[in-house]
């Protein structure tokens, strides 16, 4: 793996013409801990990335090798969790600083961080040119 990239294995499930999904299996830190039936922490899941076509042939079944820049890994993150959570604590402090009711001030907030996702997926084919990643047969 090169130092810039973040690679995860996966499973081709869907061919097309232009492009392939790929399903990966996501797992929190501790998922591959010992004791993870004992605690309950641990998380995993299945995810379908879709990405175009390499020029290798594909089909289904095929073992992959899914790969993204960290550049895109941090702009990923920063839209999904660190603008979001900016978003709450300010809206919030704002509205509270105003002199609205904590209710009506949460409840602004969280609307607020809702619009924004709302945008953020009316604006996916947008950031799907930015944000690319790469497959390459395992």
């Amino acid at each position: 793996m090169a130092k810039n990239t973040i690679e995860h294995d996966g499973i081709v499930t869907q061919v097309a013409e232009t492009f392939i999904i790929v399903t990966i299996q996501s797992q929190t830190a501790c998922a591959g801990c010992h004791a993870k039936g004992a605690c309950g922490m641990s998380e995993m899941a299945l995810k379908s990335i879709t990405t175009e076509k390499p020029n290798e042939d594909v089909k289904i079944g095929d073992k992959v090798i899914v790969s993204a820049s960290t550049q895109n890994a941090m702009l990923s993150v920063l839209l999904a969790y660190i603008v979001p959570s900016i978003l709450i604590i300010a809206v919030l402090a704002l509205l509270i600083l105003a002199g609205t009711s904590e209710v009506l001030a949460a409840t602004l907030s969280l609307t607020t961080t809702t619009v924004y996702f709302i945008v953020l997926y009316l604006l996916r084919n947008k950031f799907a040119k930015k944000i690319k990643f790469k497959v390459k047969i395992a």
